[in-house]
């Protein structure tokens, strides 16, 4: 998705060889050999390191992003890339995921190995220097999204383990980035890594745990993931803005819960009958000179509802939101039969958007879908749709509460039963791990 490939034409080539040849004896190259090791053990360094291993981090962001939108009911996909066609039907395999696993575990890897590097030429004050902190928090924000998002893990070329194992060591390196943080007086990063914590017992099922670590969040804190409009763009921008590979068209967010604050967009194409779509699209106008200006989906069928939440090419990626802490303790309440707190939680979020708030549900109730908005249950699923709305985070709560539109939901086309829930083992990590290679994840 970020990755730029540049083409010379044999004309240009011809040029650029011809300027060489005539200016040959005036070239002369320097070769400084290559950067020794020791030279990188500087404190100036130190920042831009950890820089360097929050860029690593950074990179699945988005790519999370824009993957799960396809693959979920966050966004429609209305392109032409043959991925969009596989995960709009729900289908996703063993190399699919290899990205997914490859950039996440080296950024998880990164964060660690510049923290060796930190102790080794800051010593002792490796252990009350923020970027410290900051590390420890990459890595655990790291391997939380790897458990949310595979099936099984593997580290270090070992055996398969249950995601779970993922969520444990979340925790372990968050509950680092905390200690050291107080140290360091880095408070938002301790506040991220408390909300990290929170994030990792969902996924435990450890609710206690999950709201203690919540609340220790107020409601207005963000921790992004960083973008940049040129050095590394936003790329769910990049494909509703700059191209129309993905809408808003169908979701839930148009059809449902059209309106709230938290899921805006933009018609830049309408259906000249909304009931046939072969009757065509018209251009409203509105989306002229913005992006790529389109009014259709790069499938050349669908109307252009081009989502709003990223609205520039610089704009970041949320990782850990007061939001999402307050609906963590509404979902722990809900859990307990405690509906008036549940409630309560829920509006906190829905004002902080300016939403209106809801009744106390009756009952917990069972999840329906298309959301009824009548029980705990389905009013939680709109919550959490619309509050981490292409942030990466769908799947895994499609997967957690077998939700309904895993058995054969779709919103373009045709769609797979069951859709995948949650990402396999990469095709690589089996050819190349011995431990692994003779197991079901591998050879089923």
């Amino acid at each position: 998705m970020k990755k730029r490939i540049e083409r010379f034409g044999l004309r240009a080539l011809t040029v650029l060889t011809g300027a060489f040849a005539l200016t040959a004896c005036e070239l002369e190259v320097l070769n400084p050999g290559r950067i020794l090791d020791e030279d990188l053990t500087t404190r100036d360094l130190m920042p831009i390191l950890v820089s360097g291993a929050s860029a690593e981090f950074n990179h699945i962001g988005d790519l999370y992003a824009f993957d799960i939108a396809r693959l979920t009911d966050d966004l429609s996909g209305t392109g032409s890339y043959f991925s969009t066609g596989q995960y709009r039907r729900g289908v996703f395999d063993n190399e699919n995921s290899t990205g997914h696993w490859e950039q996440t575990h080296e950024a998880a890897w990164a964060a660690g190995s510049a923290w060796d590097r930190l102790q080794q030429v800051l010593e002792g004050e490796a252990n009350s220097f923020a970027g410290s902190s900051r590390l420890f928090l990459l890595m655990g924000l790291a391997h939380r999204i790897l458990g949310e998002n595979f099936c099984e893990v593997v580290y270090d070329k070992g055996p398969i383990q249950p995601r779970t194992a993922s969520f444990d060591s979340a925790i372990v390196a968050l509950n680092q980035a905390i200690a050291i943080g107080g140290a360091a007086g880095a408070s938002d990063f301790v506040t991220a890594a408390h909300g990290g914590i929170a994030q990792a017992n969902v996924g435990l099922g450890n609710w206690s745990a999950a709201a203690q670590a919540a609340s220790m969040v107020p409601t207005d804190f963000v921790h992004n993931a960083i973008y940049h409009q040129t050095a590394n763009s936003n790329g769910v921008w990049n494909e509703s803005w700059g191209r129309a590979e993905v809408g808003v068209w169908a979701t839930p967010a148009q059809r449902v819960y059209d309106g709230d604050p938290r899921a805006p967009y933009t018609i830049c194409g309408a259906w000249n009958d909304p009931t046939d779509p072969t009757k065509g699209v018209t251009p409203t106008g509105v989306c002229t000179g913005q992006g790529s200006g389109a009014h259709q989906g790069a499938d050349g069928l669908t109307a252009h509802y081009r989502q709003d939440k990223y609205n520039e090419q610089g704009s970041d990626v949320p990782i850990v939101t007061g939001a999402e802490m307050r609906l963590i303790e509404a979902e722990a309440a809900m859990g307990a039969g405690d509906l008036a707190t549940f409630t309560a939680k829920v509006n906190e979020v829905r004002a902080f958007y300016g939403a209106d708030p809801i009744e106390q549900p009756a009952t917990v109730g069972a999840l329906e879908f298309p959301n009824a908005q009548d029980d705990a249950a389905s009013i939680l699923d709109r919550e959490r749709y619309l509050t981490l709305w292409i942030e990466g985070r769908r799947l895994f709560d499609l997967d957690r509460w077998n939700h309904p539109f895993l058995q054969g939901g779709t919103l373009i086309g045709p769609g797979a039963e069951p859709r995948i829930s949650c990402m396999p083992i990469p095709e690589i990590e089996c050819t190349l791990n011995p431990e692994i290679q003779n197991s079901a994840a591998c050879t089923g």
